[in-house]
């Protein structure tokens, strides 16, 4: 290949990586280190490329090369400990890390950074605990030191709200602390605007996601946006840069035309900041805090009068700046309200107003009577090690029982997991299988051949919940006293069933799922609770009419 060769291609593979489109760009960038193996910059584009796209591994490979050709390589350093936090390589992250701040080659965001640390998938509880102990450690010391960061220039940390919500425990207290740490570290989290009354003729409400695509924040929550009385409210929809897109997406942008205003907010806190307080919001609300580390940072910021939250990701967020937080009566237990820092606005029925699945090739009675087959299709870190002997006693006690689980895009999970199952008496390589990723009209199907479908104890499903009822495949749910485990018993009472398969213990769950898997009438069965599902579940309009109702009540 000659050089002029070189550069075109080099051109076009940059111009590929800068339009998201990462598959042509890998595929040049790919050809291109055949002939130029050791080219720092060709490696350094390619880690990009692959990194964006959610191939870490690979992008783990590239920096590491830098590194062996350039040891000196300061973006190396940074960017190496980002993906392997990525991949759950927590142990491996600390030791580069280390390594990257003793030659001063690494931003100081990662001494704070290796302070805040939870695996995703862990090996044991005690692993859990332990970094659990840690990181109400890092927290104190953080709070008690004179650090600030530069949010705005790549000084940015993830705080473990998202990986400490697939636990067991209260962490109302400690988010609390991480809020406070959080505000004494970056400066401009303390700005706040005073807002003492109503500032527009009709009540003007922002709803800010990275989510609002074909994602499951998307699906529950796009309707309830969508139907509200344009008459009283003026909508403005934030997405952000790193929103992927998607026919949920362009449905969103489409209601531009019926009064919607959309925008996709800037990268810099600062900015987005500036754009918002313009609009001098009546309320903001953020459907799923926690789920995006960049709209976490901007919640904790009083920028309207009222700002809700909602169960898109229901953990609390020990934040003064949050007053709310939108949920069902019957997703709440006895003792909820202690376990939040909001105050509740709660709708009798789940909130939100969700599509029946619309698919093609839909199965045969045959093929969803199927008995014997269990299926848990929930992305990894929901599998507490808790739920481990959950799993596999229901094998042990089936012998005809084949469990079925979902790989992750991101492999290290998968492994993870299997290392751990692998250590389970209990566990049957024969008999666990896990499957690729599916599209919709397949992973609709898959539950409605499964027999039964597994709830994890802890976090467990909503979006895959309702999917199943496309086929009326039942859940079994173990609910606790937290909100998160909470939603498919809350969807069973919603639907008016009689005797769901709502249990209080591992012993219960199991004999359960064992019966419903080996119903001799699993089809009249499902059949039932697809009617339910039709009738209560699906479409419900009146929802939009609540959620219209307690929004003007603020007011």
């Amino acid at each position: 290949m000659n050089k002029y060769s070189a550069d075109e291609l080099f051109k076009k593979a940059y111009s590929h990586l800068q339009k998201k489109e990462f598959g042509k760009s890998t595929q040049l960038f790919e050809k291109l280190l055949k002939e130029y193996p050791d080219n720092l910059s060709l490696l350094r584009n390619i880690s990009h490329a692959y990194a964006f796209s959610g191939a870490f591994q690979k992008a783990e490979e590239s920096i590491k090369k830098i590194i062996k050709i350039k040891p000196e390589e300061p973006f190396a350093y940074q960017f190496l400990a980002s993906v392997l936090k990525n991949q759950d390589k927590i142990e491996e992250m600390i030791e580069i890390v280390n390594d990257g701040l003793e030659k001063n080659l690494i931003n100081k965001k990662w001494e704070l950074q290796k302070k805040l640390l939870c695996p995703l998938i862990a090996r044991d509880k005690k692993e859990i605990n332990n970094y659990r102990k840690k990181i109400e450690k890092g927290l104190e010391e953080i709070i008690n030191s004179e650090i600030e960061l530069d949010y705005d220039n790549d000084q940015i940390i993830s705080p473990p709200l998202f990986e400490l919500t697939y636990t067991d425990k209260d962490n109302l207290e400690l988010n609390k602390k991480m809020v406070k740490a959080l505000k004494k570290i970056y400066q401009p989290l303390n700005h706040e605007i005073s807002i003492n009354q109503k500032l527009n003729d009709k009540i003007k409400i922002g709803f800010v996601s990275e989510f609002f695509t074909d994602h499951t924040i998307g699906k529950l929550f796009k309707n309830l946006i969508f139907n509200l009385d344009l008459k009283f409210f003026d909508i403005v929809v934030y997405h952000s840069n790193k929103t992927k897109k998607g026919k949920i997406f362009e449905e969103f942008h489409n209601e531009n035309k019926k009064g919607f205003k959309n925008q996709i907010l800037p990268t810099k806190l600062v900015d987005k900041i500036r754009i918002i307080e313009k609009e001098k919001f009546d309320i903001l609300f953020y459907p799923d805090i926690g789920m995006s580390i960049e709209f976490y940072f901007l919640s904790l910021i009083r920028l309207a009068k009222y700002q809700i939250m909602s169960w898109g990701h229901p953990e609390t967020t020990g934040s003064e700046s949050i007053d709310f937080f939108l949920c069902s009566k019957n997703l709440i237990s006895e003792n909820s309200e202690k376990f939040y820092s909001e105050k509740f606005l709660i709708i009798d029925k789940l909130p939100m107003i969700y599509n029946k699945p619309i698919i093609e090739n839909k199965l045969d009675d045959k093929d969803i009577s199927k008995k014997n087959i269990y299926s848990c299709p929930q992305t990894l870190f929901k599998f507490h090690p808790d739920f481990d002997d959950y799993l596999f006693d229901i094998l042990k006690k089936d012998k005809k029982g084949i469990l079925y689980l979902l790989k992750d895009t991101h492999k290290v999970y998968y492994l993870k997991l299997l290392e751990r199952f692998k250590k389970n008496k209990n566990f049957d390589s024969d008999r666990v299988i896990f499957l690729d990723p599916l599209n919709l009209n397949q992973f609709i199907n898959h539950l409605g051949t499964s027999s039964v479908l597994l709830d994890p104890i802890y976090f467990g499903s909503g979006n895959s919940f309702h999917e199943s009822m496309f086929y009326g495949t039942q859940t079994v749910t173990c609910p606790s006293k937290y909100i998160k485990s909470r939603i498919v018993s809350a969807a069973y009472i919603q639907m008016e069933v009689k005797k769901p398969p709502i249990v209080k213990n591992k012993d219960d769950y199991v004999n359960k799922a064992i019966e419903i898997a080996n119903d001799e009438n699993i089809l009249d069965e499902k059949k039932y609770y697809q009617q339910a599902a039709n009738e209560k579940l699906f479409n419900t309009k009146d929802v939009g009419e609540k959620f219209n109702s307690i929004l003007k009540k603020l007011f």
